[in-house]
């Protein structure tokens, strides 16, 4: 089949700097991807030569099933929408939008204004079409930008960190309005971000760049509940580790010996075997720890030092110091809180179905 979008083998070398290194991926009609990582990962680097700004060292970019190697941007068919907007100050609002309808040869006024009003009607930006954009607020501003890329029905969007510029209390709002947007238009994006919750919120599905690479690509909901390795896990949401080797292994758990001495059990992975000598990783989420004053009489109990109690509004996080100077985050719901303070000894209780093996 031919996808809306794929990149087959894509790098970029700069001299000695390996930017991006070997990014497979194929995105269907109407899905929305986020490219997800620190700065320097390589994320943006991809977006601009999906976008024909930046030339690939090797592999295969296609649109539609096109090569779009040596296509130059104009003609790729793309829209993109930047995180500093990008509008041109001396055009009205209705200018800036129609602007690449004209650049199109599209010439008839009447044309022009039925698809500017329908543009701001989608994004809310009706009684504005004669203003300039410094008139504008911010979050008005990216909707005339996202306006303006969605108008000429490109095959394929592109987003560089459009939200960063915004308060978070807009980002919020900014996020979810641009998802109902492109699933109304079934728009196919790449949207590139460094922050985790806007990915979760946004996409279909997230691949998380690492030095290069794409390291997992899946949907969001399992990113964050079966992450593939360490990284990814410490990079989306909190996450506590704990490294030991596997000493007993059934087909549904399997036992781990920590190097602090205690053995702890986990739920066998479908996919990642596991044999008794193997070495492991194991991750969990500061909301699958149960806290007791005093230690149960379970499995899966450590112990540890009450280092802060930090107060998240309906949750209430604790430090806890545990054996090798190693921090363990657990939250509870601020209703229930418990007693200790810091400085208190006090008793984890780890959910055996929360430990996540992971790659090193």
């Amino acid at each position: 089949m031919d996808y809306q979008l794929e990149l087959i083998d894509v790098a970029k070398q700069y001299k000695e700097f390996l930017a991006v290194d070997s990014v497979n991926l194929q995105i269907e009609k109407g899905e929305i991807v986020s490219f997800l990582g620190a700065s320097g990962c390589g994320k943006t680097t991809t977006l601009r030569m999906i976008a024909g700004l930046i030339e690939p060292t090797r592999g295969t970019i296609r649109i539609q099933g096109r090569d779009m190697n040596g296509i130059p941007p104009h003609k790729r068919d793309i829209s993109m929408v930047f995180q500093n907007y990008a509008l041109f100050p001396h055009l009205s609002v209705y200018e800036n939008i129609v602007y690449g309808l004209k650049t199109r040869k599209i010439k008839d006024k009447k044309v022009l204004m039925e698809k500017a009003r329908e543009m701001m009607n989608l994004v809310q930006l009706e009684g504005v079409e004669n203003r300039l954009p410094k008139e504008l607020s911010g979050g008005q501003q990216q909707r005339v930008s996202l306006a303006r890329a969605m108008i000429v029905e490109p095959k394929v969007m592109l987003f560089d960190e459009p939200l960063s510029n915004l308060d978070a209390k807009l980002r919020e709002k900014t996020r979810v309005e641009i998802r109902n947007l492109l699933k109304k238009m079934n728009v196919t994006a790449i949207y590139v971000t460094h922050d985790q919750e806007e990915a979760l919120t946004i996409s279909d599905r997230i691949a998380v760049m690492n030095k290069g690479r794409i390291e997992q690509i899946t949907e969001p909901s399992s990113l964050y509940t079966r992450p593939a390795t360490r990284f990814i896990a410490g990079f989306v949401g909190h996450a506590n580790i704990v490294e030991g080797s596997v000493t007993k292994a059934t087909e549904d758990r399997f036992a781990v010996k920590l190097t602090s001495g205690e053995e702890i059990w986990a739920k066998a992975d479908p996919v990642k075997k596991t044999s008794a000598g193997d070495g492991a990783v194991l991750i969990i989420r500061p909301e699958n720890i149960r806290l007791h004053d005093e230690k149960p009489d379970k499995s899966n109990i450590l112990s540890g030092t009450v280092k802060a109690k930090i107060y998240l509004g309906s949750t209430l996080r604790y430090v806890i110091e545990m054996a090798g100077n190693n921090d363990f985050e657990v939250d509870l719901h601020t209703k229930d809180e418990g007693r200790a303070v810091e400085g208190d000894m006090i008793y984890l209780e780890l959910d055996e179905n929360g430990l996540i093996l992971v790659e090193r």
